[in-house]
């Protein structure tokens, strides 16, 4: 039987995925001709951002030199994986080579109701702390100058970047009264020993590091965890720690999401706790009054970043893996991070808490800074208004639309459609000339200020200036006129549809 959820290890994850037909395996790729790079974008290209298979590549060649994986691309790139992760079956109406994002929002509902049955918050587990001779990242223990980082498949992602990236590490902070953080910063290799450690101003990380600089302190321990069971790995990657109220232990957060403790283990060379099913551990040491250059590097919005005049970077102390370990990469910007529902459920709880006429949220990683909503309409204006408060309070949506409840949200097709017949740009649209905004926007003019827009594509009333009478969409006349044909479709040719490259 193939492992099922809660997935004790990456291991476990992936063997899921191979078991419903998710994994492409393939044994050998030259990354020195950037092929990895450019079957990411084919798959990208067929099947979207949320469509396609995990990759499982044996060997990589990187320098000229054939190096040992397999290295892990794609590990959140089928919706199929959102409801896997906790156990519920696919919404396998939808076909396997598709985004099925019916998925995606069984497993969001799954988190809400989680929340909703905590007060709003993510339930916690505490982790389990187990001996070293129990865990599997310390399956090698290595130090000095058995440490070589380069002999690992961490690869350049793309021609344009600085060098090799570690680009999945969960990046272990800490501060004296706020505790651990857990972050996901790219990690830039310089040298066996030597890499650089990329958080952003804002980010928990970097404001960890920088007020420990400010005390007067000269060295920061840190420890970076790689492909790690994929609640932690969520953890990392998104929000989810309310720190409002105090220090909150993130992987007691990631318990919480799998309903069973983290098994945990302690660093060699600091004190702080890590996965020890991850396949790798980091541990080293940041200088705080050395900085240094970093960058460039593909950024999440799909266009290269700025290199970086001073940032931190980490001395390694030990390294730590399983026997033969797994290497995830992520084609930053180019596929899915981690994956969603948990991150979006909270969000989504509260909008629907602060707006109850909000229908349906997407923030789309397909399309950074565009977010859609559905609104339940009845009264003029709501639409638009709904849209500013989402563009005010966001800082990461530079374009709201708001379409009526009809539309589905993840559906460019259906979003499209609705701005070009049933938005009016005068009257039913809001620009903002200065707003916060995503720091990484190559657009801006001004690191983390950007313009905003936000449109109402919801059908205009005539209080509202539309037509006086907004006809109905031929597909409603469809469903409503002939209410079974689809079903008789489905039963008379939905196999010959579904297959019909394959015969």
């Amino acid at each position: 039987m193939p492992p099922r959820a809660p997935f004790g290890s990456f291991r476990d994850y992936v063997a899921a995925l191979d078991a419903q037909g998710l994994v492409l395996r393939i044994p050998r790729v030259d990354q020195d001709a950037y092929e990895a790079t450019a079957l990411m974008y084919r798959i990208r290209d067929q099947h979207g951002m949320r469509g396609g298979p995990a990759l499982v590549i044996d060997e990589v060649r990187i320098g000229g030199q054939w190096i040992r994986g397999p290295l892990v691309i794609n590990d959140s790139g089928h919706l199929y994986s959102e409801c896997l992760l906790f156990g519920l079956e696919p919404m396998v109406d939808a076909p396997v080579t598709g985004e099925s994002w019916d998925s995606y929002r069984k497993a969001r509902t799954h988190v809400e109701k989680m929340l909703e049955a905590n007060d709003g918050e993510y339930p916690l587990v505490d982790p389990v702390e187990v001996p070293a001779d129990a865990a599997e990242c310390k399956e090698i223990v290595l130090t000095g100058d058995e440490i070589d980082l380069t002999r690992y498949a961490f690869i350049q992602c793309n021609p344009g970047d600085a060098g090799r990236y570690i680009n999945t590490g969960m990046v272990f902070t800490r501060h004296p009264k706020y505790g651990v953080n857990i972050g996901t910063y790219r990690c830039h290799l310089r040298g066996p020993r030597e890499i650089a450690v990329n958080s952003e101003p804002g980010q928990t990380g970097h404001r960890h590091l920088m007020a420990a600089r400010r005390r007067g302190e000269k060295i920061a321990r840190v420890s970076i965890a790689l492909s790690a069971e994929p609640t932690v790995w969520i953890v990392s990657s998104n929000k989810l720690a309310n720190r409002r109220a105090g220090p909150v232990d993130e992987l007691a957060i990631a318990g919480g999401l799998a309903g069973r403790p983290v098994r945990v283990v302690r660093s060699e060379t600091n004190d702080f706790r890590v996965p020890a099913s991850a396949e790798m551990i980091i541990e080293g040491e940041i200088p705080l009054d050395d900085l240094r250059p970093e960058g460039p590097y593909g950024e999440m919005v799909g266009y290269q970043g700025q290199p970086k005049a001073e940032q931190f970077w980490m001395r390694v102390t030990a390294v730590t893996h399983r026997r033969n370990p797994w290497i995830m990469n992520n084609f930053t910007g180019l596929q899915g991070g981690s994956l969603m529902a948990p991150g979006h459920a909270r969000p989504f709880l509260k909008l629907k808490a602060q707006l109850p006429e909000v229908v349906d949220y997407f923030a789309d990683g397909r399309a950074v800074g565009v977010t859609f909503v559905s609104i339940r309409k009845t009264e003029p204006g709501q639409g638009l208004a709904v849209a500013q408060q989402i563009a005010e309070s966001k800082f990461n949506s530079k374009v709201v639309v708001v379409v009526d409840e009809d539309l589905d949200v993840t559906s460019h097709e259906q979003m499209l459609g609705a701005l070009g017949a049933r938005w009016q740009p005068a009257g039913a649209t809001h620009i903002y000339d200065k707003l916060p905004g995503l720091p990484l926007d190559p657009s801006a003019t001004r690191r983390g200020s950007t313009s905003k827009i936000a449109i109402d594509a919801t059908r205009q009333w005539p209080e509202e200036g539309g037509p006086a009478s907004f006809p109905a969409a031929n597909r409603a006349l469809l469903e409503e006129g002939a209410p079974d044909a689809f079903a008789r479709v489905d039963a008379r040719w939905g196999e010959l549809i579904r297959d019909w490259r394959t015969g």
